[in-house]
């Protein structure tokens, strides 16, 4: 005679079938949705820097865009908005997490592709490789998924390299927030505060593969650009830096 399910076990049971999956994210793709636009309209946003930023999307010419982990929740309202030619790309993690911001994204007209640096890797990378020859703009997180929080990993600066695309720096903060308890300790603003994103000089990384250092170098160059930025958007909002 087979042992009962507990209620714990019941739940994932309903969990891991895909038309709950499905449901699942759909709703709290909502609600981060939700969540962003409340962040936004109680907040008063300022872009230091991005004149380059618009310029590049209106001509459709490709480039990254860097930006720490728990710096990341304002992206979304620093992508252009009303332009027709602007598409920005994200890769995006296979997972139950993945899909919901997937679909949160999207009601800001983001496109993703999927994959990570654990899992789907190369289908991602090669998606965000396409988009960039498209002339679209790609955001990456490198000190993401799991950090640890304000060291930069490669990615970013072999994808630019790539395609021989500007690597633009950038970063967000608020005179009033919050920082979550996660390894990255996301920022979120508080309702009132002034938001202010500062984006960096882009790196020019010379176009083709590089070799390992090479790599290294630009990745190092990549990691201290952006701490100059979180320390400049820190400084314009009053905060003390205390990230790296």
């Amino acid at each position: 005679m087979s042992t009962p399910l507990s209620l714990k076990q019941r739940v994932r049971a309903v969990r891991r079938r895909p038309a709950y999956a499905r449901f699942e994210a759909a709703i709290l793709g909502v609600a981060v949705w939700c969540l962003l636009w409340t962040i936004r309209l109680t907040s008063r946003l300022e872009v230091r820097g991005g004149e380059e930023l618009r310029a590049n999307w209106n001509d459709r010419r490709p480039m990254v865009l860097a930006f720490w982990h728990g710096r990341s929740i304002m992206l979304p309202f620093v992508l252009p908005r009303g332009m027709p030619n602007a598409q920005t790309y994200i890769m995006n993690s296979t997972h139950r997490d993945g899909e919901i911001i997937t679909r949160a994204l999207r009601r800001f007209g983001v496109q993703t592709t999927r994959g990570s640096s654990r899992r789907g890797a190369v289908g991602g990378t090669l998606g965000l490789m396409r988009a960039l020859a498209r002339g679209a703009a790609v955001a990456l997180i490198p000190d993401g998924p799991r950090g640890p929080a304000g060291s930069a990993q490669a990615g970013a600066v072999e994808l630019a390299a790539r395609v021989g695309a500007p690597l633009y720096p950038l970063a967000f903060s608020a005179t009033r927030a919050v920082r979550m308890t996660g390894w990255d300790r996301m920022m979120l603003p508080l309702p009132g505060a002034r938001v202010v994103c500062v984006v960096g000089a882009p790196l020019r990384i010379p176009a083709g593969r590089l070799d390992r250092d090479d790599r290294e170098l630009w990745r190092r160059r990549l990691e201290a650009e952006l701490v100059a930025v979180t320390r400049a958007a820190d400084g314009v909002c009053g905060r003390e830096h205390a990230d790296t």
